[in-house]
């Protein structure tokens, strides 16, 4: 269950996955999943599909700058459809062009989003099949993202209201206790 953070970020979403989720959302018949690779195993046994898997994280980058933090994420996507659980070669073919054409519209929706800078050039990506314990297959692109709008640093703020917003004690620990 996702913990509600306390702030909102300048541009109103709270994170960098809300707003790849709300560019997810944008794709009519894929389905959103934000998880680790296991959690998905067990999620995916009552998705519907097709469905996009966002990786949880890794590593990325924080780009400090004089007026503005932004978040670089180094991203895994993963992008995956039903096939029989003894498919042939022309059906998970079939499968995996469909799952490159979801890549390829989530990343002209990202593009066209303005909250990430737009993505171009080559992007690899690795098929997969029997990866997980539903019979899916599917393609995986790795992309760093970097949004647009980060935290805005103001100088008359103190720098818990820069990165917490309102709640300057967001941990709700004591001075004493810190």
């Amino acid at each position: 269950m996702k913990e509600e953070s306390k702030y909102r970020r300048p541009d109103g979403f709270q994170s960098i996955e809300d707003k790849i989720r709300f560019v997810a959302s944008k794709m009519k018949c894929v389905h959103y999943i934000f998880e680790n690779w296991q959690t998905a195993n067990v999620k995916l046994d009552s998705t519907a599909l097709p469905a996009m898997l966002n990786v949880l994280p890794a590593s990325g980058v924080m780009k400090f700058g004089q007026q503005q933090i932004k978040d670089y994420p180094n991203c895994l996507f993963a992008f995956m459809d039903k096939v029989d659980f003894d498919f042939e070669g022309e059906e998970s073919d079939s499968v995996v062009e469909r799952c490159k054409a979801y890549a390829q519209e989530f990343i002209m929706r990202i593009n066209k989003s303005g909250l990430f800078e737009p993505v171009y050039g080559e992007i690899p990506y690795s098929i997969f099949y029997d990866k997980l314990d539903v019979n899916v297959a599917g393609i995986t692109i790795e992309v760093q993202l970097k949004e647009t709008k980060g935290l805005v640093l103001c100088p008359s703020k103190n720098i818990e209201e820069v990165i917490y917003g309102n709640d300057s004690n967001p941990c709700g620990c004591t001075e004493n206790s810190r």
